[in-house]
């Protein structure tokens, strides 16, 4: 277990790896109000000489390290304010599609949702979908009960006795709303990618790595160098082969659980109005950060995210 260091001592053994400070006064502030291990041990990686892993690249400054960690935060409010706009869309679609096939109190019935009745699947599948959608059904119950105090929740309640699903959609949380979609028959998921100018399968795909990222972002976890699971790889697009995405082992290197993937997908599912203004305010924080670094480049960042030198192209395509 490694002893509690005070300030001082932080500062002390930055310098002793070599980092340079400018304002040593000023540095004690931000680590004392941002916290040394989510600034040195979230952002050292790329200013670590790679010949001893001990210590920082010759002249390395600590307010390159801090530019980093400031950088990756902008990152997040961006990703999450564009997430929330794609979100917002799915909610009302699925509130919309849904209610017009079942009305507007039906959605706590299982036989609404895809249950492969008379579809031709193993039981297995059938049995795994059904326990997906109970337990969908349960959360939402829990999120009616946990917002009973909600003035909205309590006039539809005492009013009416259900809540509509148009004003249920907005005390879930996103990764209900995407459950929901998932677990919603074909029938319903086709109209809303169709709404939405993308394939149903497509859609699908995009959800998980859209769900991790956001909670990356609303809990305040690094983001700029992430690399998604597995299981949240996007389908192939034709932007992985208008960018000529690297292939390795006959799979794009690039572009499919990673940070740049988000992008694909954000590129897929928002407007080109709300898109463009994505892409801009990503765009002006790479030059931004660009003009701060000197022991290492833009490049290395870029890099890092595994964002493809071209990836500024992608703005242009449609």
């Amino acid at each position: 277990m490694k002893e509690f260091k005070n300030i001082d001592e932080q500062i002390n053994l930055l310098k002793s790896r070599n980092i340079i400070f400018e304002d040593e006064e000023e540095a004690k502030k931000i680590l004392l109000h941002n916290n040394y291990y989510n600034i040195i041990n979230g952002y050292k990686d790329l200013f670590l000489d790679e010949q001893n892993l001990n210590v920082y690249k010759n002249r390395t400054n600590f307010n390159e390290i801090y530019a980093l960690h400031e950088f990756d935060r902008q990152l997040r409010n961006i990703f999450l304010e564009y997430i929330l706009k794609f979100e917002n869309s799915l909610r009302a679609l699925i509130a919309y599609y849904f209610s017009e096939q079942y009305g507007n109190d039906n959605y706590l019935k299982l036989n609404n949702f895809e249950t492969f009745e008379n579809i031709n699947v193993n039981n297995d599948t059938k049995q795994k979908n059904i326990k997906h959608i109970q337990g969908l059904l349960g959360n939402i119950n829990k999120n009616v009960a946990n917002n009973i105090e909600n003035k909205y929740i309590n006039h539809y309640i005492i009013n009416y006795g259900f809540i509509p699903l148009w004003v249920l959609v907005n005390i879930l949380s996103f990764g209900d709303i995407c459950n929901f979609y998932r677990l919603m028959k074909q029938r319903e998921r086709i109209k809303i990618a169709i709404e939405l100018n993308i394939n149903e399968t497509d859609l699908y795909s995009l959800l998980n790595i859209l769900t991790k990222t956001r909670n990356l972002c609303a809990h305040d976890e690094r983001l700029y160098n992430y690399r998604f699971p597995t299981y949240t790889s996007i389908n192939d697009t034709k932007y992985h082969q208008m960018l000529s995405l690297p292939i390795i082992n006959g799979r794009y290197a690039i572009g499919k659980n990673d940070l740049f993937a988000v992008v694909i997908a954000l590129k897929l599912l928002l407007s080109k109005e709300d898109y463009d203004k994505f892409h801009h305010k990503l765009y002006s924080r790479m030059m931004s950060i660009q003009s701060k670094l000197h022991t290492i480049s833009l490049n290395d960042v870029l890099n890092a995210m595994n964002f493809p030198s071209n990836w500024h192209d992608i703005v242009k395509k449609s």
